[in-house]
């Protein structure tokens, strides 16, 4: 799949060791449509990666945009009253 935007890294955290799995969102969307397994790096376990996963990724990453937009708009803001 061709993912167009900001690509940023995604931690999935193992729920037994607590290792954390890097990859980028687009790889994870990859192995989300491809149903790729990802297993742990340090216990060998499944770790989750479905649509619920992505779905999670999604509102953090819209969460972190409005947030960062707000912070910019509120800088432009000051800007104007000094």
């Amino acid at each position: 799949m061709d993912y167009v935007g900001l690509d940023p890294v995604v931690g999935l955290e193992c729920v037994d060791c607590k290792q954390v799995l890097r990859l980028s969102y687009s790889e994870l969307l990859d192995r989300v449509l491809d149903d790729t397994p990802m297993n742990c790096g340090g216990c060998a376990r499944a770790v989750a990666n479905d649509w619920t996963t992505v779905n999670i990724v999604q509102n953090i990453i819209r969460k972190r945009m409005r947030a960062a937009h707000k912070a910019g708009t509120e800088r432009w803001a000051r800007g104007l009253v000094q």
